[in-house]
């Protein structure tokens, strides 16, 4: 399409209308601008024009309308602090933009260390001096020298999109049912009977995990064990080293190289050192997770707290730190007559028609310090199930 062409199909930008419309489709973050007017009383008005200025000096800066009368009350005031608002915070941001009338009231809320309010529950507080007014067109520019700033809250801010109030979430959450997903949950829901059957003999947690883009994701869960598995389904997993091993083992170099730029700087293992588990995995035909030197309450804490969504990049990145720690549990283990072993948990594949490893069938909740010859027994009653699943479709 030629430059033309885009011309004749624009609107107006005389058109307020359009123009809010065309501006409607970039989200912006919601933050309460306070403050102590010259009056004595708290101020506090909605802004979604608030951007950082400057690093060196710290400047921020936000734009109200000229014929704003709270911004003509907020300006008396001898600094301003930026409330950040979460996402959980859309009913202070609706009373602070209507027309209620002593806002403050039943709103927490303490002082910044200038004297302005600060509003319980927010994300973050930036407390500023006013470095400068100036207008332009039907709106003034106001910029702020940074004096104090502090996350209170690290959590998802409050976002403003087209007219509505929503929330961030990562990409990874919004997974495509695409044709593959839709044949492992099919593959999976056939197979149930078999995991059941599995899980009742063994006495242990079973579940099915397929892949979905750069994560796993639990699509069923047997049943016939004591264990309460049913809260694991769709319960999501970064596929990230060291997790996912027999997920790749078989896959092109590309989904590999792939896997293995996930892996965190922090993390012990090196990317040779993980190609040669992923072929321990292939020679073996399944794998062995074993009990490691970390709480487990943190790493399924984690998990839950990834399988939500409910968390920003900064606390998925926390997340995927917590997960790296796992590494060494995923080290291949030659299995020897006389030795005891703390198993975690055993995985194999199930294959489709088409030679593709469409499901990992997963056994957990195993009993402590058992034989080799115990853990290959299992070995192979998972290795049949899976081979069972795989026969049914």
């Amino acid at each position: 399409m030629n430059a033309v062409s885009l011309r004749a199909q624009s609107p107006t930008v005389g058109d307020p209308m359009a123009f809010r419309n065309v501006l409607g489709h970039f989200p912006t973050g919601v933050v309460l601008i306070t403050g102590i007017a010259d009056d004595g009383e708290p101020v506090g008005m909605i802004v979604g024009s608030f951007t950082s200025v400057s690093l060196d000096p710290p400047l921020v800066g936000f734009l109200p309308a000229v014929t704003s009368y709270t911004f003509k009350r907020l300006r008396t005031a001898s600094s301003f602090c930026v409330n950040v608002l979460a996402a959980d915070q859309e009913d202070v941001c609706r009373r602070f933009a209507g027309r209620t009338e002593n806002k403050f009231d039943s709103v927490p809320w303490t002082v910044s260390p200038s004297g302005a309010p600060v509003l319980e529950g927010v994300v973050a507080y930036i407390d500023c001096t006013f470095e400068s007014v100036d207008d332009a067109g039907d709106h003034h520019i106001v910029v702020g020298a940074v004096q104090e700033l502090q996350v209170c809250r690290p959590v998802a801010p409050l976002l403003f999109f087209q007219g509505g109030y929503g929330r961030f979430a990562p990409m990874s959450l919004h997974a495509p049912f695409e044709t593959d997903l839709i044949a492992g949950v099919r593959l999976a829901e056939r197979g149930r009977a078999e995991m059941d059957r599995l899980a009742s003999s063994l006495g242990a947690e079973c579940t099915a995990m397929a892949v979905i883009d750069d994560q796993m994701a639990v699509l069923v869960a047997g049943s016939g064990s004591p264990w309460d598995t049913e809260d694991r389904l769709g319960e999501r997993i970064p596929l990230m080293p060291p997790m996912g091993e027999l997920c790749m083992a078989w896959e092109d170099d590309a989904s590999i190289d792939r896997w293995l730029a996930r892996a965190l700087p922090s993390d012990e293992c090196t990317p040779q050192e993980y190609r040669e588990r992923l072929q321990a995995v292939r020679n073996r035909g399944w794998s062995m997770t074993m009990r490691g030197d970390y709480r487990d309450e943190e790493i399924f804490a984690a998990l839950r707290e990834y399988s939500s969504g409910c968390y920003t990049p900064a606390q998925e990145r926390g997340i995927r730190e917590i997960i790296s720690r796992t590494s060494s549990s995923y080290a291949p283990v030659c299995l020897e007559d006389g030795q005891k072993y703390e198993v975690d948990s055993l995985l194999a594949p199930v294959w489709d028609a088409a030679g593709k490893v469409r499901l990992v069938l997963r056994i957990a909740q195993l009993p402590s310090a058992v034989s080799a010859q115990q853990i290959t027994k299992w070995a192979e009653q998972l290795m049949n199930a899976a081979a069972a699943m795989g026969a049914s479709q």
